[in-house]
C-alpha cells in the first residue's frame, strides 16, 4: 500500500527486535524515529536547516522570561530541543530524566557548549541573564517517581509564576512484552501513562504561565508509528500479565500486514495515544476558552544513538534521512513557533526530512504527507475519548481542565 511505502520510507522497519525481558533494556529515550543505521563510518547527518531555524528570530522567537520542562533530554531530539531552549534564552530549561550518568553528562554539555553568560545588548543596554538549567529526577517507569518530579517542578516554576512549556518527549520502542513494578505494559506507561500523570499533575503551573504571559503549551511528541494502527485498544492501558500483549516473536510485517499483536503494535498504540490526548486536550481546552495550547508532533525518520539494541538492515541506508537536530525541529515549533496554534500537529514536509510543516490544524486533518493526508486516527473522536478515559481509570485519577 502507499502508506506502508512511505512508512518503510521514513522509518528502518524491518529491523528484528533483539531486546531482553528486562525493564532495564527499556528505560525512557527520548527519540521517535523507527530504526537507525550504523554511523560509524559516516559522516555526520546535517544540522543546516535546524540552524537556519535557530538562528532565526522570526522562525524561534527569543524565549526570554520563559520557562521549560521537557522529559528525555540525555542525547537525539530530547537534547537538541534543550539546546534550542537554551541557545533562544529561556529563564528556565529542566530537564526531566532517570538520573544516570548519561544524564549527569548531557546536562553538562549542554551547560559548557551553549549556556551563555550575562551580556548586555548593545542596542537597547539591557542585560539579558543567562538560562537557569536544572535537572529533576523523573523515572517514568514509576509513577511514584513522576509525582515526586511534579512536585520538584511546580516549586522549581513557582518563583516565575508558572510552565510555559511542558514538553512531553520522553519514549521507548519495540520494547519486549513487559511490565513496570506499576503493573502496566512498559511501552504505554512510558510513552503515555505517565506523561498524562505528570500533565495533570503540572496543569496548574501551565494554567498560571498562560494567565501571566497570555499563552502556554502542552506538547506531546508522537511517531509515524501512529498511523500504523487505526484505533486505540483499552488493554494496552490496563495492569496485566507480561506476555500478554502479543509476546515478543512476531515479525513488523506479520504485526501490520497480518494483524498480528508484538512490539511494534504496542508502540503504535502508544504514539496514536500520544497524538489523540493532544487532540483530546485541545477541544478540552477550547471549550473553555483556555490560553493554553494543546500541540502534537512527529520527527520523521531522525537518527539518533539509542537503537544500538536493535537489528539494522542494510537497506536502509538507501532511504531518506536526518539528523536528530533537523528532526528536533518539529518539537521547536510546537513548543516555541510564533504562528503555532492549539491542535496543531507538524511533521517533516517530505515525511521523513525536512522542514515542519502542520499535518493536522486546529485539530482538523489537512491534505498533506501520505495521500489523502494523515492522523485520521488522531483525529477520531472516539480514540480521543478512549485515550483520556483509559489513561484516568489506570492512574486512579480525574484530569480536569
Amino acid at each position: 500500500s502507499s502508506l506502508l511505502r512511505d512508512i518503510i520510507c521514513s522509518h528502518n522497519l524491518f529491523k528484528t527486535t533483539n531486546t531482553v525481558a528486562t525493564v532495564k533494556t527499556c528505560r525512557h529515550r527520548h527519540h521517535h524515529t523507527m530504526g537507525k543505521p550504523s554511523t560509524e563510518q559516516q559522516p555526520p547527518l546535517s544540522e543546516d536547516l535546524y540552524l537556519s531555524y535557530l538562528n532565526n528570530d522570526d522562525l524561534l522567537p527569543p524565549l526570554t522570561g520563559k520557562t521549560v520542562a521537557i522529559t528525555g533530554t540525555t542525547s537525539g531530539l530530547g537534547f537538541a530541543l534543550a539546546r534550542t531552549a537554551i541557545v533562544k534564552r529561556a529563564s528556565l530549561v529542566l530537564l526531566l530524566n532517570r538520573t544516570s550518568d548519561r544524564s549527569a553528562t548531557s546536562e553538562e554539555k549542554l551547560r559548557e557548549s551553549y549556556l551563555h553568560d550575562e551580556e548586555e545588548d548593545a542596542e537597547t543596554t539591557t542585560t539579558t541573564t543567562r538560562t537557569v538549567l536544572r535537572s529533576i529526577d523523573c523515572d517514568l517507569q514509576s509513577f511514584d517517581s513522576v509525582k515526586s518530579a511534579a512536585e520538584a517542578v511546580t516549586e522549581a516554576v513557582r518563583p516565575y509564576h508558572g510552565l510555559d512549556v511542558l514538553c512531553l518527549n520522553a519514549g521507548i520502542m519495540a520494547c519486549d512484552d513487559i511490565r513496570t513494578k506499576d503493573g502496566f505494559d512498559v511501552q504505554m506507561q512510558t510513552n503515555m501513562l505517565s506523561h498524562f500523570l505528570l500533565a495533570s499533575l503540572l496543569y496548574p503551573s501551565v494554567r498560571e504561565a498562560a494567565e501571566q504571559r497570555g499563552e502556554a503549551r502542552i506538547v506531546s511528541h508522537s511517531s509515524s508509528a501512529r498511523e500504523m494502527v487505526k484505533k486505540l485498544e483499552e488493554k494496552y492501558f490496563t495492569q496485566c500479565h507480561g506476555g500478554s500483549l502479543g509476546g515478543n516473536n512476531a515479525s513488523f510485517l506479520s504485526q501490520f500486514l497480518l494483524g498480528k499483536e508484538g512490539p511494534w503494535v504496542r508502540y503504535s498504540q502508544s504514539k496514536l495515544a500520544n497524538a489523540a490526548f493532544a487532540m483530546a486536550l485541545h477541544h478540552k481546552l477550547q471549550a473553555i476558552e483556555s490560553k493554553i495550547k494543546s500541540v502534537a508532533c512527529e520527527p520523521g525518520y531522525s537518527v539518533t544513538s539509542l537503537q544500538d539494541t536493535k537489528h539494522f538492515v542494510s537497506v536502509m541506508n538507501l532511504f531518506p534521512k536526518q539528523s536528530a537536530s533537523d528532526g528536533s525541529l518539529n518539537a521547536a515549533m510546537s513548543c516555541f513557533g510564533p504562528d503555532t496554534d492549539s491542535g496543531d500537529l507538524f511533521a517533516p514536509a517530505n515525511v521523513a526530512t525536512g522542514k515542519p510543516i502542520k499535518v493536522v490544524s486546529k485539530g482538523i486533518r489537512q491534505k498533506t504527507g501520505w495521500i489523502g493526508g494523515t492522523d485520521k486516527g488522531t483525529c477520531d473522536a472516539e480514540n480521543q475519548k478512549l485515550v483520556w478515559d483509559a489513561c484516568e481509570k489506570a492512574l486512579g485519577i480525574k484530569f480536569d481542565v
